[in-house]
């Protein structure tokens, strides 16, 4: 019995299992062919969006632009869990707990320089909190998953700019 297995076995493998399903919006079909680069002017894909291009044979594919770290946007925001922060953020500035909440605030790594864009860091929200004797500065970033790049980009942000990152 020989082990090497052909394209029909490994197709019939693929189908029992959805994650992996030829043909669907999860994995196209190995016939068919990439989708298109966005169209120019600077529409870019967002997470969600549908892109529809017609296959070489047989009727249009529609493929769903997936997050890559399979969060499911909610609300106008990146995931469920930033979604529920936000509403228990807007009720606790309504109760006069924190004050002063901004959502999405962008802060300058290193600057534009050589044709190379910026880095930044994005932090999901900012506001202030009262601590006994004062109000007192809270920078918060909801987290799924802690990549190296983001561990990275909040040293620098604490190293250049003096701000600790809460993590929830």
């Amino acid at each position: 019995m020989s082990m090497r297995r052909d394209e029909a076995w490994y197709r019939e493998q693929c189908a029992r299992n959805d994650r992996f399903k030829v043909g669907t919006v999860n994995r196209p079909a190995a016939d068919t062919p990439a989708a298109p680069p966005p169209a120019s002017g600077g529409a870019s894909l967002r997470v969600g969006d549908i892109v529809t291009y017609d296959a070489a044979d047989g009727p249009p594919i529609a493929l769903v632009v997936k997050s890559k770290y399979r969060n499911k946007p909610t609300n106008g925001y990146a995931s469920i869990k930033e979604s529920k922060r936000a509403f228990q953020l807007k009720l606790m500035q309504e109760a006069g707990q924190i004050r002063n909440l901004r959502e999405q605030v962008s802060y300058l790594l290193i600057p534009k320089q050589d044709g190379e864009r910026s880095a930044k860091f994005i932090v999901d929200f900012t506001y202030e909190e009262w601590a006994g004797n004062g109000w007192r500065f809270v920078a918060e970033d909801v987290k799924g998953l802690r990549t190296d790049v983001y561990i990275l980009k909040r040293k620098m942000l604490r190293f250049l700019h003096g701000i600790a990152v809460r993590e929830t």
